[in-house]
């Protein structure tokens, strides 16, 4: 975004389209200008106000208007927020003067950036926010709200502040070179640093789990022809999503469903039903099942019960030594002693199916607060944790300071790029470019 942050800037804030209720933010130093020229009266700051909205001496709306001085406002600028009442042509009425009046039209993410900017937000803060928008599910919500509040800045903070106090000690070294002073010891640098590797390594950890929180989980459901496959997907959603027939060979492509699990979205796969086929069509299913399955994070293996393990079976759970092994069709025929048998018919095992998906999703990829939820996160904590390796491999091979410096100011820069201490232009239109307009 190259635009001057001391532009006057208009969006809606809620969906277009019929509703309630809408709302316009106008954010600039010529906010309440234009709102003097549109309103009635003018209201005082920080309370919602009653006001008529008019152009041309014609009446536009009648609506609640809160005002925010500078630096008391979610942007930290002037910024004006009408609650329309929600009617497209109202919204469009509204925003079309405030341009006609200096404003312009703001880009995806530009409020929520110009908070970055004055210093309301970190970027970190910034993601959740479009994180939280979202959001599909409570546990997704929550990560995103605990990260919003800076439980994962607080994290990264405190790594830094470490890192800082070596380097400002191992600084003082350098300038005093000459006199001899030594303002911190190799080995209490070196553990300073160890310390700080770990926290970082923890924080790394917690990627796996944050970007499956925070993006959803996949789930396969593979099987030979006839094992039951579409039938437990229909009962896992709750409709007849896939077709079901006694014809072997009856999916041909994927079928999928989101559900949630274990306060997880899930999006559940139903597959074409392994074995080799002289039908070119069922072939490209089959290959299309095992690629869905080799980038699935679950995968449920069906046989049928009563046609038992077949060597068909073997050879594919060779492939997925990861699969949970489920026997279907238990009506008909019993599971194998310690394995899940259900029956969609009779509904017996289900309860336990979906308790154990269930515990699985919480137990595997549910991510503790403070948490890595994006690739951006977790490049920068990687290029934190590798300078770090790398200056304790200078401080072991007795380098100077200087090389020491290097690899920790890497560190500290990673770290600072993570939450936004220090910036890149390129960074910011990549996050922001994301976010919907008006937020």
């Amino acid at each position: 975004m190259t635009a001057p942050a001391i532009d006057t800037i208009v969006a809606p804030a809620t969906p277009i389209g019929r509703s309630a209720l809408a709302i316009v933010r106008i954010d600039g130093p010529r906010s309440a200008e234009i709102l003097s020229r549109l309103a009635s009266n003018s209201p005082e700051p920080r309370v919602a106000t009653l006001v008529h909205l008019r152009l041309d001496s014609q009446l536009v709306d009648q609506c609640i208007v809160t005002r925010y001085e500078a630096p008391h406002s979610f942007t930290g600028n002037d910024l004006v927020e009408l609650t329309l009442h929600g009617s497209a042509v109202v919204v469009e009425r509204v925003i079309r003067a405030a341009v006609d009046l200096g404003a312009r039209l703001a880009e995806p993410g530009e409020f929520t950036e110009r908070a970055v900017l004055n210093g309301k937000l970190d970027l970190v803060q910034a993601e959740s926010i479009a994180d939280l928008i979202n959001s599909r599910t409570t546990l997704q919500a929550n990560l995103s709200l605990a990260n919003l509040e800076g439980s994962l800045s607080r994290k990264a903070a405190a790594i830094r502040e470490a890192l800082l106090h070596v380097i400002s000690r191992l600084e003082a070294a350098l300038d005093f070179s000459e006199e001899g002073y030594e303002f911190i010891q190799r080995a209490e640098a070196r553990s300073a640093i160890e310390s700080a590797i770990r926290d970082a390594d923890g924080l790394l950890e917690t990627y796996r789990r944050g970007r499956a929180t925070r993006e959803g989980l996949s789930a396969v459901i593979l099987g030979r022809p006839n094992a039951g496959k579409s039938t437990l997907l229909n009962r896992l959603v709750g409709t007849d999503r896939a077709i079901v027939t006694p014809i072997p060979g009856t999916t041909r492509d994927i079928v999928r469903e989101t559900i949630e699990i274990g306060g997880l979205p899930v999006t559940v796969a139903d597959t074409a039903g392994l074995r080799d086929s002289a039908d070119v069509v069922e072939s490209i299913g089959v290959e299309r099942a095992r690629r869905a399955a080799e980038a699935s994070d679950v995968i449920l293996y069906l046989i049928d019960a009563a046609a038992g393990m077949t060597d068909e079976d073997r050879r594919e759970l060779q492939r997925w030594p990861e699969a949970w092994v489920l026997y279907s069709k238990i009506d008909l025929a019993s599971a194998p002693a310690g394995t899940l048998g259900i029956s969609v018919v009779s509904e017996h095992g289900i309860d336990q199916l979906l308790a154990r998906l269930d515990e699985i999703v919480r137990e595997r990829f549910v991510a503790p607060e403070g948490s890595l939820v994006n690739e951006r996160q977790r490049q920068a904590v990687a290029e934190c944790v590798d300078a770090l390796r790398a200056s304790v491999t200078s401080i072991d091979a007795g380098h100077d300071e200087q090389i020491i410096l290097v690899d920790l100011y890497r560190a500290a820069t990673a770290l600072g790029l993570l939450t936004g201490v220090i910036t890149r232009e390129e960074i910011f239109d990549e996050i922001f470019s994301k976010f919907c307009i008006g937020k």
